[in-house]
């Protein structure tokens, strides 16, 4: 059987003269620059370098088809780019497609892109790390468990174990050698709070429910000591997208001075999850106000940080009562530590994001910073940098760190295979378009 590749350009045939009839009249090149693969796409489309004409032709066209009951303005493309991503690989390929006014000077640019480079939404060369596995500061950042430090006088480890006997009567508890791991993985020399190992000992997995009641905690799924994802998705790694994103999260303090401020840390220990994605943890390195194994709330759509909550697990499970009402919903005064502005602000020398003209200048004077960990290429939906000369600059950042650079196969159109007429003329819309397996068999 044979298989189709992507470097075939009639795989890419039907999206390129779909791009040129689906441009605004007067328009001399068309281009979308993005990712396709694994059933989807996403990317940029420019029309004369331009995306404001499209967008306003797209909503005219799409008054007319809900008017008349057509499919809409980007029906023919979807369908063209839904027939390659089927084939493209799982990860997504970066594409540059330019459908020109001439047909002989279309052009598709397969991109292959090395580690270093980190594609968006916006443009597939989004920024370069320029250091393997760089994190920016403040995800470096760790904090400790303080001296001295104890639990809160509320801490009960026997009421721990009582609730969960009540409320899980069949529960099977953690195997005490699975205990001791938890706690022997813990850096700093940190141990696990009494109650924190209570809990386990009662229950090493299941849901510790309590009956719904207003402004009452109302329990949570144990989060196991083995094989959880919950266990790592609250570290620094696992909150960091990209340096474009991340590098100017920074911290603001507790303003009760309870939890210490941090991107993530292994001494926030999880416990229990909503099960919406949001974690109640144990925490063993407090503020200097806070207690050894307060609980603090971990929030999913938070980039850092944790948000104080009790004093102890006991007086959650007990008292049930939780900061703000018991509720995983933030008030103003809530802010979790870790997130918004701080005293910490992105360093230059760490990151920078430039257009490509910027960049060039700094490679041409010499003056990109020897301390630059990633380097961004300033996304920008509306006005985003030439495919080309994002690729030109990032490959020029990429050799003066001895990496590989990006890779890019150029496909053009075979000397005479072009469109039946252009697409304006009556005969060319009145004329059966050939589908993909069509113009790849011949059909």
């Amino acid at each position: 059987m044979w298989i189709v590749s992507l470097t075939e350009w009639q795989v890419w045939e039907p999206f390129v003269d779909a791009l040129r009839r689906s441009a605004p009249p007067g328009t001399g090149v068309s281009e979308f620059a993005g990712t396709v693969g694994a059933g989807t796409w996403d990317g940029t489309y420019l029309d004369d370098g331009d995306a404001a004409d499209r967008r306003a032709h797209y909503r005219e066209a799409a008054r007319e088809a809900a008017r008349t009951g057509g499919r809409g303005p980007k029906a023919e493309l979807d369908d063209a780019l839904r027939a390659i991503a089927d084939l493209a690989p799982e990860a997504g390929q970066p594409v540059r497609v330019v459908a020109a006014a001439d047909p002989d000077d279309d052009v598709v640019e397969l991109v292959a892109l090395p580690p270093a480079v980190v594609s968006g939404p916006v443009t597939p060369v989004l920024e370069v790390v320029l250091e393997p596995g760089a994190l920016p500061a403040r995800y470096r950042e760790t904090i400790t468990p303080p001296p001295g430090g104890t639990p809160a006088a509320s801490a009960d480890a026997e009421a721990v174990t009582r609730v969960v006997a009540e409320r899980m009567p069949d529960a099977v508890g953690a195997a005490p050698e699975e205990i001791d791991e938890a706690e022997a993985a813990l850096p700093d020399g940190a141990r696990l709070t009494a109650e924190v190992r209570a809990l386990y000992a009662a229950a090493g997995s299941g849901n510790l429910r309590f009956e719904p009641q207003e402004d009452q905690f109302g329990g949570f799924e144990i989060v196991p000591l083995r094989g959880s994802f919950l266990r790592e998705a609250f570290l620094p790694a696992a909150r960091f997208s990209t340096w474009t994103d991340d590098a100017d999260t920074s911290a603001r303090a507790d303003p009760a001075g309870r939890v210490q401020s941090a991107v993530g840390s292994p001494l926030w220990f999880p416990v229990g999850t909503d099960g919406a994605g949001n974690v109640w943890a144990a925490d063993l390195a407090p503020g200097p106000e806070g207690h050894l194994g307060q609980i603090v709330l971990l929030d999913h759509e938070q980039r850092a940080g944790a948000t104080y909550r009790a004093e102890s697990l006991a007086a959650l499970l007990v008292g049930r009562r939780a900061e703000a009402g018991g509720s995983t919903s933030r008030q103003p005064e809530d802010e979790p530590a870790g997130a918004g502005a701080g005293p910490h602000p992105p360093s230059d020398s760490e990151f920078l994001s430039l257009d490509p003209a910027a960049w060039a200048e700094r490679l041409d004077a010499g003056t990109v910073p020897t301390t630059l960990k990633a380097a961004g290429l300033v996304p920008d939906r509306a006005h985003p940098p030439a495919l080309t000369d994002a690729i030109a600059a990032a490959n020029r950042l990429l050799k003066l760190r001895g990496q590989p650079i990006i890779e890019v196969t150029r496909l053009t159109r075979p000397a005479g295979d072009r469109p039946k007429g252009p697409a304006s003329s009556p005969d060319a819309e009145a004329a059966p378009r050939k589908g993909l397996l069509g113009r790849l068999f011949g059909r």
